[in-house]
């Protein structure tokens, strides 16, 4: 409802209106930019967004909290990057619905694309525009479509 509004805030005040009238577990040194879209499939079933402290969710993000996403300490998602916790593109009726984990000191690359169910390890890269269907593991880099790893 408030949704268009909250997108348009300022940085310093986005994370105050987000947590007092969605209840999202964002810790005070979280940071979500204006233009961030946070949406859900279903109003009554819908996830939680939890951002543990100094991490950082950029300008035009899409964060899809159908189910819940986790965001670790100290973690950077650049411009424009996409996480998804549903599917329906197999079966409108029985669509894919998981949790997201972004585990600390990651970075997400400007408009990389998370899909439903992904964990991305502590200090992973996640190249700009790369899409990721599988899990990365801690202190690795992966770039591409699909995510490739290029180093550990």
């Amino acid at each position: 409802m408030f949704e268009p509004i909250f997108e348009q805030l300022p940085t310093y005040l986005r994370v105050k209106c987000e947590r007092a009238f969605h209840r999202y577990r964002i810790a005070k040194t979280a940071v979500i930019c204006s233009g961030v879209k946070i949406r859900y499939r279903n109003k009554k079933t819908k996830g939680q967004l939890i951002m543990r402290k100094n991490s950082w969710v950029l300008f035009n993000c899409f964060l899809d909290i159908t189910k819940t996403i986790h965001i670790g300490e100290d973690v950077q998602i650049a411009p424009g990057a996409m996480i998804f916790t549903h599917d329906s593109s197999l079966s409108m009726e029985n669509p894919v619905e998981k949790e997201v984990v972004i585990e600390n000191g990651a970075y997400i690359g400007a408009g990389a694309i998370i899909l439903p169910g992904i964990r991305i390890g502590k200090n992973a890269v996640v190249g700009a525009g790369a899409v990721v269907t599988k899990d990365v593991k801690e202190k690795t880099t992966v770039v591409g479509v699909p995510a490739d790893i290029i180093s550990r």
